[in-house]
């Protein structure tokens, strides 16, 4: 099972683009965004098993290293639905998008109705579910081994196949972009209010993350649905308008295993797939809602919020510091600049050297305790005159505070 340099690209690139597509859908569940969760979900597994299959089927001996039984039944089941899948979560996407701005059905808009999820589970998960468990029909074997890409399905030259599986993948292309359309076209009509619209609504979503959700949205429809077009026109050409016979098909020789090997020339799949699973992770791995989101995850975890480290000679202002003032209008002396002015009487002398007269300040009561040095400040005999040179207004303060260490 050893891995040629092919091998180990796929595998490892599969495996990243896995990793990287878990943030988008946790952001994305938070959000209870069904379809661009199921969406990260197909992704998540074809990257998934492209993975594994790389591991498995990689080397020269690929055709006999192991058949792997169970584990190929099911993952050609869920491989034949994703296809379809991907196409149906992106359609639905941009048609939550669409109502959303086009602002008119309410029932549909109300976060407490439960409209909008059953329309969104329907619209993602029905016709992969359906093409699940009817493609076994058309398979010509019951699953076939290429290298690189792993087990697959071969399904049987027939019309039948192109109702059961292939057209399905056309049908979804065509709604999508229908409604990135009529998307685009009421964004750019409502474009001045669309704020206001999103707020309305409750989407949930602000201009950044609708922006960010139509961006998405363009980006798997210009690279599924071209792919998508030329598969069916390549199966219609292919299959035919071929008869159709299940006994033929499901012949005594159904479960025998085939191995092939077309090199480099079936990647195309698990390659566009990781492309899809950066720019994802671009997309909503790296914002600001992702940021915070991660941040919650290692303070989760044991991290704690690391502060700034500061000396801790320095005298700071204790939390205690409490005061009662009756300020002016005209009064621009603050809190900090008090303290800071009474610091200045303390230790001019480093400062200045020895002064020759003290400073203009309230006099100064100095009381130890077992929690700091309290700085109790009380009014000298100062004339009126030099207070307001000091303070730059009438005011009446009494100063209580705690300098501790930090």
């Amino acid at each position: 099972m050893a891995l040629d340099a092919q091998g180990s690209c796929i595998a490892a690139f599969s495996f990243i683009a896995f990793v990287l597509l878990i943030p988008p859908f946790f952001y994305h569940h938070r959000q209870k965004n069904i379809p661009a969760c199921s969406l990260i979900f197909w992704l998540c597994y074809e990257n998934l098993i492209a993975f594994v299959n790389a591991l498995i089927w990689s080397g020269e001996d690929f055709d006999v290293v192991t058949t792997a039984p169970g584990y190929c039944d099911v993952t050609v089941r869920l491989t034949s639905g994703a296809s379809s899948g991907k196409l149906c979560c992106i359609a639905t996407v941009m048609f939550n998008l669409f109502m959303i701005i086009r602002a008119e059905n309410h029932k549909f808009l109300n976060p407490k109705s439960k409209r909008r999820p059953l329309t969104n589970i329907a619209m993602c998960w029905i016709t992969p579910i359906f093409v699940m468990s009817t493609s076994i029909i058309v398979q010509a074997t019951r699953y076939v081994i290429f290298r690189y890409r792993g087990c697959l399905a071969a399904y049987a030259y027939s019309y039948l196949t192109l109702i059961l599986v292939q057209i399905w993948n056309l049908v979804w292309s065509v709604v999508a972009l229908v409604f990135a359309l009529l998307t685009l076209i009421t964004y750019l009509k409502k474009r001045r209010d669309i704020k206001d619209i999103l707020r309305c609504t409750g989407s949930g979503l602000n201009q950044r993350r609708f922006a960010r959700l139509v961006i998405f949205s363009l980006l798997i429809i210009f690279v599924l649905v071209p792919f998508a077009i030329y598969n069916f026109v390549n199966a219609a050409d292919t299959f035919g308008v071929s008869t159709f016979n299940l006994k033929e098909i499901h012949n005594e020789y159904w479960g025998t295993i085939y191995a092939f090997d077309y090199g480099t020339s079936q990647l195309a799949s698990p390659i566009i797939n990781i492309c899809l699973a950066f720019c994802t992770f671009i997309l909503f791995g790296l914002g600001t809602d992702a940021l915070s989101m991660y941040r919650r995850f290692l303070r989760f975890i044991g991290f704690k919020k690391i502060s700034k480290g500061s000396n801790s000679d320095d005298p700071v202002i204790s939390t205690e510091f409490t005061e009662n003032k009756h300020l002016t209008r005209d009064t621009v002396q603050t809190e900090g600049t008090m303290a800071t002015m009474h610091e200045l009487t303390d230790y001019k002398e480093l400062v200045f050297g020895e002064a020759e007269q003290s400073l203009d300040s309230p006099d100064t009561l100095i009381k130890e305790s077992d929690i700091g040095v309290t700085y109790t400040l009380t009014p000298g005999d100062h004339s009126s005159s030099d207070i307001e040179d000091q303070i730059s207004g009438e005011t009446d303060i009494n100063f209580e505070f705690h300098v501790v260490p930090k």
